[in-house]
């Protein structure tokens, strides 16, 4: 395909659709979790839009240092739908002294009252990255990465409906979309040797279905957040490449007084034998490059206190902990990972409680500092 080595192609193909969203959204979410998570119940106090332009500082340890700028609309309620969730518009752009950047779109949404929902995300990218290897047991990668180039366009698209009225039940659908280039940068490892190429397409589709009685899509202090999906990837959907992933994840939300909540997550995600292993699941967990941990399949979990001291202030603490393993099966003997982690919040508006974020995490084999639009989950 195009010209260059079956193994070239394959480590390219998932990069831009995981690094394009987490440069603007976080350090580690990708982009199938940053559109479900935009999602939720009604957020209190949208009489009136809000736009908000915020230049950002970018901290993470994926793809480095540098800036951000954001253009975030936060909508109005029509009336006769203050049930609704709130909708949110963006654009942002991202540079960084790694060589990266990202110029994106994106729109979150419902129709009918909230009978649909609907997300879409649009972006082209450029990330100067580092492979680990795949699994917990190749010290010799880990320690000296593989630096590789990824650069094209990313779109997403997901929409869903209720299923019964007033029910907190919606099932839908993901179309997912990469058209890009890769490079692997030999002449770093072994000067003399030219750079791999290759050029490539990954798409996908699947089914999702969603439990969701949140309070709040951006700072949720009670409720609970469910769902599974599976996606399949393949020429059907306009890809080069067949293999599926499927993930399923479950968030709980306690609140403790009026300042305080407690929020739990578990998330378990797989992937077929034939997942090119850039599109492997990676830990949702912080604390380290979202490149470091990769297999086929992945266990987290994630112990978040949530605490106001001020109407626009707050900070955040966190215990989080994964394994990583080829099966299922050998999840059970595998090395676990552990992450403990700070971070301080400001709410952007006084109307709306999204906030902005600066965390310190420290796992087990690294460490990281970041900063992020809204909550981890």
């Amino acid at each position: 395909m195009r010209g260059a080595p079956a193994w070239v192609r394959l480590l390219g193909v998932a990069a831009l659709a995981l690094h394009a969203e987490a440069a603007v959204c976080g350090p580690e979410q990708d982009a199938e979790d940053r559109f479900e998570e935009a999602r939720a119940r009604p957020t209190p106090g949208a009489q009136k839009g809000n736009w908000v332009f915020v230049p950002i500082p970018v901290a993470n340890p994926t793809v480095g240092n540098g800036l951000q700028l954001a253009a975030l609309y936060l909508h109005p309620k029509r009336p006769g739908e203050e049930g609704a969730p709130a909708a949110t518009s963006g654009i942002a752009g991202m540079a960084t002294d790694q060589g990266s950047r990202l110029l994106g779109a994106f729109h979150d949404g419902s129709l009918a009252n909230d009978q649909y929902r609907v997300s879409a995300f649009g972006g082209y990218g450029k990330f100067n990255l580092r492979f680990y290897g795949v699994g917990d047991s190749a010290p010799n990668v880990s320690d000296n990465p593989l630096p590789y180039i990824v650069e094209g366009a990313l779109l997403q698209l997901r929409g869903e409906a209720r299923l019964v009225d007033n029910d907190r039940w919606f099932a839908g659908a993901t179309y997912q979309f990469v058209d890009s280039s890769f490079t692997l940068e030999t002449q770093q490892v072994l000067p003399g040797l030219p750079n791999l190429a290759a050029h490539f397409r990954s798409a996908g589709f699947g089914p999702h279905a969603t439990y969701d009685s949140r309070d709040s899509n951006y700072y949720p202090r009670s409720g609970q957040h469910f769902r599974i999906g599976w996606l399949n990837y393949g020429p059907t959907w306009g890809g080069d490449f067949r293999f599926d992933k499927g993930d399923v994840f479950y968030n709980h939300y306690l609140p403790f007084g009026d300042t305080s909540v407690l929020g739990l997550r578990a998330r378990y995600q797989a992937a077929s034998k034939d997942t090119p292993f850039l599109f492997l699941p990676t830990l949702d967990m912080r604390g380290f490059s979202r490149d470091r941990y990769r297999d086929a399949r992945t266990l987290s979990f994630t112990s978040e206190w949530r605490q106001k001291f001020h109407p626009r202030w707050g900070y955040v603490a966190y215990a989080e902990a994964g394994r990583i393993a080829p099966t299922m099966r050998e999840l059970n003997d595998a090395r676990t990972i552990a992450t403990l982690g700070a971070g301080l919040r400001w709410q952007v508006t006084a109307e709306r409680d999204m906030h902005l974020g600066i965390d310190a995490a420290f796992s087990s084999d690294d460490r990281a500092v970041f900063i992020q639009i809204g909550e981890r989950f």
